[in-house]
């Protein structure tokens, strides 16, 4: 500890600690433009300067760290002239367009020169012109570079934060400039967080621009809605139209920073696909009717359905969709429709009691609902199925926040490269499918672990006989990852999406719970999170979002848990195991579902095997389809109800760290379109039902009330930044580690197929953004430069992808970075139905790429 005196108030401090951030402590103001919490110290602005007693000249407080017994004075009259001349010779060539200035109004520059300005200029010599027009780096972001006054925060939340690298300076002195490589940033991850931190306007928004004034703008609080990590929006509004989205840095895990897609594709919201109002299917087409109408027509033709009960209904729900809405559509489902038949995911099905078992196990000690700035303060960490710079960027961030801080050792195993290899001691290119057996070769390799538990010495025999020949990869990252963990006193595992789509899913969850048990049992603290691509997968899960398991991870065969929420809504509950995903459309093809409604998701885009798909949704018997848009499963829908997006309908996301998050609605839903709470409420009550309450405080107190993990959270008491779900008791005393079937890696002779988000695109939602769009506007194909060169294929080039099932095409895109063996296409491309060549259980997918 040091002693420090800062205006005649004496504290003590810990060492290192530096001046800037004592005073603010203290709460007194010394004016910065360089200086940012979160990046390294830079001290070029000067305007932070101090008196330190028995120092000759001033120092900047920002990069001074404390020493015992040190004095120092922050407002003499030395300090106040020193200011006034550094903000001087900023004016002497900064251009005086206040009026034209997107930054007007909320620059620094204008604060700091009406706080400690001269208030006139001494300067009248000709300014320094660097260029006589703007420049569009890209298409989002356009830089005037007479306003820049050199603070590179920039450049270093460009390198240090975001990791891209993309922005540097040239030259020197009065003359330095910011810029990209050859005077662009077309190779950038086009994420604005550069013009976030800007304190002028030199850095622009292209989509802003010249939109409004930040008076004229009406900002409300809330949540992304593309991706699990919960980063907070404030959305400004302009005359009820959207003008910009920014975040603000004291709220939020992502404190300020977004990526593309939370800064730039929130405008999906006025896509040009929206619903405008209720169709019906009348003579082959859908036709336009009114809300009464719609309800009248699902009344009709769902009667039979809902007199039957069971297996001929089912649901599914997106993870898009707010925490309200997916409680209610399940109720829905379990009381109106009578069926357990409930999936929430489009894309993949971790589908059987295992699978459920290892979810509901993983969901419960282990897993880590605190901040992901904690869990990332874990000795070791390991990603595993995450291709975490696409899917979950912002989390990505403070991933190379934590390990560069904190020099935590960070492991990689996914199937594509990410910016984050950089920063691991070891990266390892792990197929899906795979995980499973790398777990199983971890854990086989802790010592000690026979003495944690009963069935220990039998497990790693058993793991030992599966993991016998690992292959030659696997050595080096399994030594390097074991020798961790051994010296580790904490470990946290991040899951990707990759992971679930695997038919081995069920094992790897086990094997994961099995690892991070053991860890505990040694003495360890492990923690696991999910990093989910979707912003409300874990709030799905929890509220009741898969067949097997009523909300609450409580078994639908469970009498008692059944009883409770029969006694609260009202209405007999089925025991018994409703269909996945899967399960219903083989169900629908075979003639056998009367009703299926699908409610903000289009897996005709997205479920594997889209030729199925598009066969059994045509023999539904009733198809509903709720969304905010005219999707390709909307086209084949018997009714389409038009419903509100996440900006124009309350409600809550539960996030990857269990968080529950506050969505606000900016505007009322465009068009004829509903929240789509309500037109649960008005499904139900045309089937003669009633669902209770639907507005977002009373449904969620009803999800406080009966589901553990939410009690003692109210809507109200969330504020701005949310509140932590509990982890939910545990029945039993554990017993003995699981010990699922596990096979060696399979390898294919040839190509396979992965897919998943991309930087700029993560299913439709993204595909209605303009922005987007243009930043995106068609699939490509990855893969190796050595693999393309041996099929005589060039960059650039068209090429065809086949599998047994189908083909399609798309532009190649070479990456040396890229595993040979493997192709990578984004999925949920409209023009590249990339889900018709894969097959659900069947993942990685083999395929051949051609000319094209």
């Amino acid at each position: 500890m040091a002693k420090i005196t800062i205006d005649g108030n004496t504290r003590e401090v810990a060492d290192g600690t530096l001046i800037l951030e004592v005073a603010l402590e203290q709460g007194i103001d010394i004016p910065t433009f360089c200086y940012m919490a979160r990046l390294a110290p830079l001290a070029s602005c000067r305007m932070c300067l101090v008196e330190i007693e028995g120092k000759g000249k001033l120092q900047p407080s920002c990069a001074t760290p404390v020493t015992d017994g040190m004095v120092v004075r922050t407002d003499t009259s030395l300090i106040a002239d020193t200011r006034q001349s550094m903000l001087e010779l900023l004016l002497a060539n900064h251009p005086l367009d206040c009026p034209v200035c997107d930054k007007s109004g909320e620059c620094e520059l204008q604060d700091m020169v009406f706080e400690y300005g001269a208030g006139e200029a001494r300067f009248h010599d000709q300014k320094r012109v660097f260029y006589t027009k703007d420049i569009e780096l890209n298409p989002v972001i356009i830089f005037n570079a007479q306003r820049c006054i050199q603070c590179q925060r920039c450049v270093r939340i460009c390198e240090e934060v975001v990791g891209a690298v993309a922005l540097g300076t040239v030259e020197k002195g009065m003359d330095t400039k910011v810029t990209g490589f050859e005077g662009s940033l077309a190779g950038c991850d086009h994420c604005g967080n550069c013009i976030e931190v800007c304190p002028v306007g030199a850095l622009m928004s292209t989509p802003y621009r010249y939109k409004s004034r930040p008076w004229d703008l009406k900002e409300t609080d809330s949540i992304c809605p593309y991706c699990g990590t919960g980063c907070h929006l404030s959305i400004g509004v302009r005359d009820g139209q959207l003008a910009r989205v920014r975040s603000k840095y004291e709220t939020g895990v992502n404190g300020e920073t977004l990526c593309v897609k939370g800064r730039f594709g929130i405008d999906f919201i006025d896509g040009d696909n929206r619903l405008r109002t209720p169709l019906v299917r009348k003579e082959g087409a859908l036709t336009a009717v009114s809300w009464e109408e719609a309800a009248a027509f699902i009344a009709e033709r769902a009667e039979g359905a809902v007199e039957k009960g069971g297996p001929a209904a089912g649901g599914l729900a997106s993870p898009r969709l707010n925490n309200e809405s997916l409680y209610l559509f399940q109720k829905l489902m379990r009381t109106v429709f009578r069926t357990n038949s409930v999936d929430s995911s489009s894309r993949f099905s971790a589908a059987g009691p295992d699978a459920y078992q290892s979810l509901a196990g993983l969901f419960g000690s282990l897993y880590a609902r605190r901040s992901l700035h904690r869990v990332l303060e874990a000795d070791c960490i390991l990603v595993l199925g995450a291709t975490v710079t696409d899917e979950t960027p912002v989390t990505e961030y403070l991933v190379r926040g934590a390990v560069r801080s904190r020099g935590n050792k960070l492991f990689i195993a996914s199937a594509r490269p990410s910016r984050l290899d950089s920063e691991a001691i070891s990266s390892l290119r792990l197929l899906p499918g795979a995980e499973a057996y790398l777990l199983s070769a971890l854990l086989n390799g802790i010592e000690g672990a026979e003495k944690t538990f009963a069935n220990m010495g039998a497990l790693k025999k058993s793991l030992l006989q599966a993991a016998k020949t690992p292959p030659p990869e696997f050595g080096d990252f399994l030594e390097k990852v074991g020798t961790a963990f051994a010296a580790a006193a904490s470990v946290t595992l991040l899951i990707g999406a990759d992971l679930l789509r695997s038919p081995g899913a069920a094992a790897a969850l086990s094997m994961a719970r099995g690892l991070g048990t053991v860890l505990e049992a040694l003495g360890k603290r492990a923690e696991v999170q999910f990093l989910f691509d979707r912003p409300n997968q874990m709030g799905a899960w929890e509220l009741g979002g898969l067949p097997g398991l009523l909300p609450g991870w409580r078994p639908v065969g469970d009498a008692d848990a059944r009883a409770t929420f029969e006694e609260a809504w009202g209405a007999s509950l089925p025991a018994d195991s409703g269909a996945d995903f899967r399960r219903m459309l083989e169900r629908s093809e075979a003639g056998e579902m009367d009703v299926l409604y699908v409610a903000g998701g289009d897996p005709l885009l997205s479920y594997p095997d889209g030729g199925l798909v598009e066969s059994a949704l045509s023999k539904a018997g009733l198809l509903i389809v709720q969304d905010a848009f005219m999707t390709g499963t909307a086209r084949l829908a018997d009714v389409v109800l038009p419903a509100a997006t996440f900006a124009e309908e309350a409600g809550t996301f539960t996030n990857n760290e269990g968080k529950v998050q506050k969505l606000r609605p900016i505007r009322r839903p465009a068009f004829e379109a509903k929240p789509n709470a309500e037109i649960f409420a008005l499904v139900a009550q045309a089937l003669g039902c009633d669902l209770g309450p639907v507005s977002a405080d009373a449904v969620f107190a009803e999800i406080a009330r009966l589901v553990p993990s939410y009690r003692g959270l109210s809507h109200d008491g969330l504020g701005d930044d949310g509140s932590y779900t509990r982890t939910p008791p545990e029945e039993g005393d554990g017993g003995d580690l699981d010990d699922p079937p596990l096979a060696p890696p399979r390898r294919a002779k040839g190509l396979e197929l992965v897919t998943g988000d991309s930087m700029f695109h993560s299913g439709y939602l993204s595909g209605n953004s303009r922005v987007l769009g243009n930043l995106s506007a068609e699939a490509y194909v990855e893969m190796n430069p050595e693999d393309a060169a041996g099929l005589e294929l060039a960059d650039g080039a068209g090429v065809i992808v086949r599998s047994v099932r189908a083909e399609m095409k798309a532009r190649l895109k070479l990456n040396k970075r890229f595993p040979a063996g493997v192709v990578y296409v984004p999925e949920n491309f409209a023009d590249a139905p990339l889900n018709r060549l894969l097959k659900q259980g069947e993942y990685p997918c083999p395929v051949e790429v051609l000319r094209g």
